[in-house]
């Protein structure tokens, strides 16, 4: 813990990614592109299992290879959403 009594938090990597559930459709191409990160749950739908578990750059093209667009990949550093492009 901090001086201050703040606990401090380890970041893996520069970037964070989410799953939009409603907009997943069990395509499961970012589970094959980055298994470290992703997996499909029992309904089919895609999670995220660790932030860490693939190189930023697999989580960026684990987001790209999504065809509806149901990963958002977030900056860390800037907070600034990265994928999809807005």
């Amino acid at each position: 813990m901090a001086e201050d009594g703040a606990v401090k938090v380890k970041q893996i990597g520069k970037y964070k990614v989410e799953v939009i559930r409603s907009k997943c459709i069990s395509a499961g191409s970012c589970e094959a592109v980055a298994p470290g990160v992703f997996a499909l749950d029992e309904e089919g739908i895609a999670t995220v299992i660790s932030q860490d578990g693939n190189s930023d750059e697999d989580k960026l093209l684990a987001a790209q290879s999504c065809p509806t667009d149901a990963i958002v990949v977030t900056d860390t550093e800037t907070g600034e959403q990265v994928w999809p492009k807005v």
